[in-house]
């Protein structure tokens, strides 16, 4: 089964680490890239098919991660949609007011390849139905 995922990232290279380790995780996955909130949302509205899941920095340009996460679940047909704050943030008033705001899940971007590996797998993996997520 493939899975879609879009990644909402402006750091160009924190892309190309999402994409590299993605890459080597799972052959069965189409990506797509927005470089910025207001780009995520145009890739929605045209979407095909909408994805299975969302990872989105949280400082953006132009619509950054907390405005996309009201617009996503402020939209019935975009509700169901797994949304994961992928951010350096510590600050736990952000990370509180990205739960608050709807997102399913914190993953905060690591610098070391092999933590993220593990992280990334474990979003994959995640039994979304089943599984605490917070």
């Amino acid at each position: 089964m493939i899975k879609r995922i879009f990644l909402a990232e402006d750091d160009e290279d924190d892309a190309y680490l999402f994409k590299d380790v993605l890459s080597g995780l799972d052959k069965n996955v189409q990506l797509s890239i927005a470089v910025n909130g207001l780009k995520l949302i145009a890739l929605l509205e045209q979407a095909d098919a909408l994805p299975d899941l969302i990872f989105a920095d949280l400082n953006m340009p132009l619509k950054n991660g907390f405005q996309c996460l009201q617009e996503i679940r402020s939209r019935k047909e975009w509700n169901a949609i797994k949304i994961i704050i992928h951010s350096t943030t510590s600050q736990q008033d952000q990370i509180d007011e990205a739960y608050r705001l709807g997102a399913d899940l914190f993953l905060p971007k690591f610098t070391d390849y092999g933590k993220f590996r593990h992280a990334l797998t474990s979003c994959l993996t995640l039994d979304w139905q089943n599984d605490s997520l917070k």
